[in-house]
């Protein structure tokens, strides 16, 4: 049909029909539309509608079709029609049919970028139900001719692709062409029924948690077609494109809908091809358009993140992507059973010919051979792999998931092996294991084939013929000597593949899918692994369950599996090396080897109780020392920050003979008794943490961005100190006194949040003059974190009467301190004693010392400095480009961005600042949200973070808030 240009009545006059037909009056707001005129109807008591208005060139019967397709379904997702005053589903006016829906709230699946595994799920069952149900509904004009019709995609492409101008996204679409005509027999079988066909990501409302469908709507593709189509499209548009793990998404959709609308093997087996089909019309229908709009800037963005999936979606995948999606069904995948068939009936032996008695090789993440940074280090790692061998052999098991440096790339990289290495010494002849042909040699890859299965061997050196066929124990050829630039010695690789095109490694997300094609070599081999298969992440989840009290909460909705630490790295047992921005307790990084040596040595000599005499603990208390003024010249050894707060307050009590204790609003200083009665912070403490006890007086926040009073406020300072005095006024109306007043010199619960300049120099002052102690809490952002200053009491230009030191100081090590005035210290020795088993051990005190040796020798504090201002600076960039980013805070490596649901209001956006952590995650990088109201991304990495790394770090968060403000 030819299309008309969209309706174009004025928001008055649709207002003035709206009002006489249907009784509804309000405001009208414009709704974006291809075709039809939409206006969003906001009524006076706050009902909302949708007006829609057709297109003049509209069919009657297309438009009854869809209303009848919304007045079958029972899902209350639908939208439901609002009958006219004369109960009329439509009115034909001004040459235009009008209709009216109720409006549908919510999230935007497109806006979303973290797609949970339970949101997968959710979508797989809900759109398997609405299959279900439009299964019994017909309707006469349901057999309508629509581009976006499976049906007619290989029709249109034949005209469409002419129009895409890059070669290889041409070339990618015309395979996939040729590849849908030996498709073309099967497409008789599968069932047809009327579908939405067009639930993509910009059809589906999400609710407010972003876990469930909330809304359908457009139902303006609703035609007779393909009903495995429906499918197609909803895989396509909603689980794949966009996300860091498409096939496993789609898995997990697939495997939901069939629960509730069961497919067919033959429309399973169809499945990948028409999903291939609708990319290709997609980006072919792009082409077109920018070949008639070139200026049209959102078409060209699509069409890029179109392209990026399409170049995905490749043919070589269709048996990877057709087994996967059959085992979500229940269904074998008829090349594997075979491959299995042969593997178990035909003549093997080992391609070494005789048998050898391999040592089993772990090359697992949480291997031996990667320790002290050999994972990095190419050399270092072949070493320890050699000085494990048995007589130069050994032999690793099948998918074995291995370890490579960090790359700042978004994507997982392909760390789960295929087959097996096995190891030997360079010469080592290598012999057919079975009757097969030799077909070619990709790179150094040799590739046999069998009737069944194919068989790959890298690694060696061989002088064969094209097609030339070989029998069992005929000789190949000899170990090549080992690759420059590799992390292992001579080998061979041994892979078995069905389908011909496995590659030699996939990425964890994809290993079901992969498994289903390759088989385990140790028949090759005659060796049989004894290495435990690696613990599943969920099995891990499932048994933390049962022991570990819930109450101890662990990040992310899919925790990864962590195994090693290394520098300002952490990696999982899939191989996924994550870029850590969050561990400030790993301060000089992890696994240092100057700690590692530091406590092994002294653990070989002397680790005892703290009532003994050593000088461990007296030469660690010198060194620290020297970095504190001289008023602060008594030290306290404890465990944990915790054990330091809550011993700084008993201090302060003893000293001061007082109880009453001034805290900084939203700020958590532990969790013994005593600082869990102090601290404010709702994240830490969500029930509790505002019924403050009597003697706690929580002072108001000095946040420029959130607070009572922001940064253009004149002497704000001097407006957030008042309220210390104030509440100074009340404990002593009440015929008490001060104890203390602790705080962070940067709040780091807070989100990292700086304090007006001067405000902590004038609440030191009114507590001082109350006759109150001032403790410094430098547990997280102590020991050259502040880069400027060693110590944030010291940018702040204060000087406390008590400070609090934590684990930081040990790299993590369970050691802590107290540092403190002497007459302080007097007081409390006075009234107590002080006994702590381990606090300052000669192993911690030994680690602490190193802690420092580190900082000084590698520069950490000047590190922080330029780092931190760098990332910072960067960070701030985005409060200009995204409406969501509300505040930068922080200083050094110490940060956090506020995120908000708009600037003018700055309501804080939990559920962005978790979805945002949980994608930054899937994107390689640990960040995590904090703040009484879990909006505030915490950016406090280990200190040796470096600038690419703060550079990766931000465009990954650009790039992900860009997708949800589309």
């Amino acid at each position: 049909m030819n299309i008309a240009t969209c309706p174009t009545f004025s928001p008055d006059e649709a207002l003035i029909i709206l009002n006489d037909n249907w009784g509804i009056s309000g405001s009208l707001k414009p709704l974006d539309s291809y075709l039809d005129q939409n206006f969003l109807v906001k009524t006076n008591n706050g009902e909302k509608y949708v007006l829609k208005i057709a297109n003049i060139e509209t069919p009657e019967p297309w438009l009854d079709l869809q209303n009848k397709a919304v007045e079958h379904l029972y899902a209350d997702a639908i939208p439901k029609i609002i009958l006219s005053k004369e109960g009329h589903q439509m009115l034909f006016i001004e040459s235009h049919w009008w209709r009216v829906l109720n409006f549908l709230e919510g999230t935007m699946l497109s806006t979303v970028p973290y797609r949970s595994t339970k949101l997968v799920q959710n979508i797989g069952a809900f759109v398997g139900e609405i299959s279900k149900q439009l299964a019994s509904f017909t309707h006469p004009a349901a057999e309508r001719n629509l581009q976006w019709d499976l049906q007619q995609s290989a029709t249109l492409l034949e005209n469409w692709v002419t129009f895409v101008a890059d070669e290889k996204t041409k070339n990618s679409i015309l395979t996939i062409m040729e590849n849908w005509k030996t498709q073309i027999p099967k497409i008789a079988q599968v069932r047809k029924s009327i579908i939405h066909a067009d639930l993509t990501r910009y059809n589906l409302l999400l609710d407010d948690k972003g876990e469930k469908i909330q809304g359908i709507i457009d139902f303006g593709d609703v035609c007779w077609s393909w009903t495995i189509g429906e499918l197609a499209v909803l895989l396509l548009e909603s689980a794949m494109t966009g996300s860091p793990t498409p096939f496993a998404d789609a898995y997990q959709m697939i495997q939901s809908y069939h629960r509730i609308f069961p497919i067919t093997k033959t429309e399973i087996e169809l499945l990948y091809p028409l999903i291939q089909l609708r990319s290709a019309t997609i980006v072919s229908a792009s082409a077109r358009q920018l070949s008639i709009e070139p200026d049209n800037d959102y078409v060209r963005k699509q069409a890029i993140a179109d392209q990026e999936i399409l170049q995905q979606l490749s043919v070589e995948k269709s048996d990877f992507a057709t087994a996967l999606f059959l085992d979500a069904c229940a269904f074998s995948f008829e090349k594997n059973e075979k491959m299995q068939f042969s593997l178990q009936n035909q003549k093997i032996q080992s391609v070494f010919k005789d048998p050898i008695n391999f040592k089993n090789i772990a090359i697992t993440p949480a291997s031996d051979i990667y320790n002290e940074g050999a994972w990095t280090n190419f050399q270092a790692c072949q070493e320890n792999i050699i000085a494990e061998l048995e007589n130069g052999f050994g032999c690793t098991s099948y998918l074995s998931a291995t370890l490579h440096p960090f790359v700042s790339n978004s994507k997982e990289n392909e760390t789960i092996a295929l087959g097996s290495f096995a190891f030997a010494p360079v010469a080592t002849p290598i012999y057919a294991p079975i009757d097969c042909d030799f077909v070619k040699k990709e790179s150094d890859k040799y590739v046999f084939k069998t009737n069944d299965f194919y068989l790959y061997l890298s690694g060696i050196d061989a002088d064969l013929q094209m097609e030339s066929p070989l029998e069992i124990g005929d000789f190949i050829g000899v170990i090549a000597p080992e690759k420059l630039n590799t992390a292992f010695p001579s080998l061979v690789y041994i892979q078995i593949d069905c389908s011909g095109n496995a590659p030699a490694f996939c990425v964890p997300s994809e290993s079901k899918g992969w498994q289903l094609l390759c088989s385990d070599p140790a028949l090759f081999l005659e060796f049989k692994s004894n290495e435990k298969t690696p613990t599943q992440t969920d099995s891990l989840e499932n048994r933390r369950a049962k022991i570990i009290q819930q109450a101890q909460e662990y990040y992310y909705q899919k925790p990864m599996n962590l195994v090693r630490g290394w520098q300002q790295y952490l990696i999982a047992d899939d191989g996924r090396v994550y870029l850590d921005a969050i561990n400030n307790v790993a301060l000089i990084g992890h696994s240092h080897p100057k700690i590692v040596e530091a406590a092994v040595q002294q653990l070989k000599k002397l680790n005892t109780n703290a009532r003994f005499l050593y000088e461990d603990n007296i030469d660690y208390a010198e060194r620290l020392l020297a970095y504190f003024p001289e008023s602060l010249q008594v030290i306290f050894y404890t465990c944990t920050g915790s054990e330091a707060n809550d011993l700084a307050l008993r201090l302060a009590r003893a000293y001061t003979n007082e109880n009453d204790v001034l805290v900084i609003d939203g700020e958590y200083h532990g969790n013994t008794t005593a600082v869990d009665e102090i601290s404010t912070c709702l994240m830490d403490n969500p029930t509790a943490s505002k019924s403050v006890r009597p003697f706690t007086h929580p002072l108001m926040q000095p946040n420029t961005f959130r607070g009572k009073y922001n940064s253009e406020t004149p002497d704000v300072a001097t407006l957030y100190a008042q309220d210390a005095d104030e509440k100074i006024a009340f404990i002593q109306s009440q015929g008490r006194g001060v104890a203390a007043f602790i705080s962070e010199s940067l709040l780091g619960s807070g989100g990292g949040v700086e304090m007006p300049k001067g405000y902590l120099q004038k609440v030191y002052e009114s507590v001082h003059k109350a006759g109150g102690v001032c403790i410094a809490d430098e547990v997280q952002i102590g020991f050259g974190r502040m880069g400027s200053h060693f110590w944030g009491f010291q940018k702040e230009g204060v000087l406390p009467d008590i400070v609090t030191l934590g684990k930081p100081m040990g790299n993590g090590h369970p050691v802590s301190a107290v540092i403190t005035t002497h007459a302080i210290a007097e007081a409390y020795r006075k009234k107590y004693t002080y006994f702590n088993t381990f606090a300052g051990s000669p192993v911690s005190s030994q680690i602490a010392s190193t802690v420092l040796t580190v900082i000084e020798s590698e520069k950490l504090q000047e590190n922080a400095a330029a780092v931190g201002a760098f990332l910072k600076q960067e960070l701030e960039k985005l409060i200009y480009e995204f409406e969501s980013v509300g505040a930068v805070y922080g200083h050094a490596l110490y940060l956090g961005v506020d995120l908000v649901k708009d600037k003018k209001s700055r309501t804080p956006d939990s559920q962005k600042a978790l979805w945002v952590s949980e994608t930054m995650k899937q994107n390689g990088i640990i960040i995590y949200p904090t703040g009484d109201y879990y909006n505030i991304l915490k950016i406090k990495p280990p200190m040796c973070f470096t600038k690419e790394n703060a550079r990766f770090l931000v465009e990954t968060l650009r790039t992900i808030l860009s997708k949800m403000e589309d």
